[in-house]
């Protein structure tokens, strides 16, 4: 399966909430004017998604003390666990581009 493949079957997958949060995350990359920066990250570790999401699992006790909501990273973590959860933030990232 594609990584397009696994996306538009994640994306049919995904609550209404993880959606807007997604969403959220790229107007957010974008306002900052990051989304170049932010394209060729994501591109670079697509394949290392869920190696990501268990480092961030690793790291959270020391993040938490930083991160004003822990909800939402818990479920950033939750998104990057599943495949071709990168692709559909590339995706609303390069439609804000």
């Amino acid at each position: 399966m594609s990584d397009d493949e696994q996306a538009s079957a994640l994306e049919e997958a995904l609550s209404e909430e993880d959606r807007a949060f997604l969403n959220r995350l790229a107007d957010g990359i974008a306002r900052r004017r990051l989304t170049p920066v932010a394209l060729f990250f994501l591109e670079s570790t697509k394949p290392l998604g869920f190696l990501g999401s268990q480092a961030m699992h690793f790291f959270r006790p020391v993040v938490q003390i930083v991160w004003s909501d822990p909800a939402s990273y818990d479920r950033l973590t939750r998104l990057l666990e599943k495949r071709g959860s990168i692709e559909l933030l590339l995706r609303r990232l390069e439609a804000r581009a």
